[in-house]
């Protein structure tokens, strides 16, 4: 009885963590139809299969990966399926304040707390920023 119990307590949080990860990725052939052109069109994609991952992030741009004979590709578009400039990332390591991160509460994943010190983890752009709080 206890073995049954811990195994579903196991399996119960790999579940869980599995969906916290992957909580903004959504299927390609559910983007709206200018955006699953334009990625076609400019990726030169035969089909949906080559796209890996899309991300949508809370301005409305995707982030569509897609699998080429020269590796990944990522492209940005919005959703009415206008090509973006790469957004710019933060440097790894890059010092935030505890207001953004309370602001976006999705985007950022708790990974370390030293004292006045934390590191997160930032869904968005898949970096690690660092937040000193001034009071704790």
């Amino acid at each position: 009885m206890k073995r049954n119990t811990t195994l579903g307590l196991a399996l119960g949080a790999g579940l869980f963590i599995n969906t916290a990860v992957f909580a903004d990725e959504i299927q390609f052939t559910t983007l709206p139809q200018p955006v699953q052109t334009t990625v076609i069109r400019e990726t030169h994609i035969a089909n949906p299969a080559y796209v890996t991952r899309v991300v949508r992030a809370d301005d409305g741009i995707y982030a569509v990966t897609v699998r080429g004979t020269s590796g990944d590709q990522v492209v940005y578009v919005n959703g009415e399926g206008a090509i973006l400039e790469r957004p710019v990332a933060p440097a790894e390591g890059t010092v935030i304040t505890y207001d953004q991160v309370q602001q976006d509460l999705p985007r950022y994943q708790l990974l370390e707390k030293k004292g006045k010190k934390e590191v997160y983890f930032d869904r968005q752009t898949g970096q690690k920023v660092t937040v000193k709080r001034e009071n704790n």
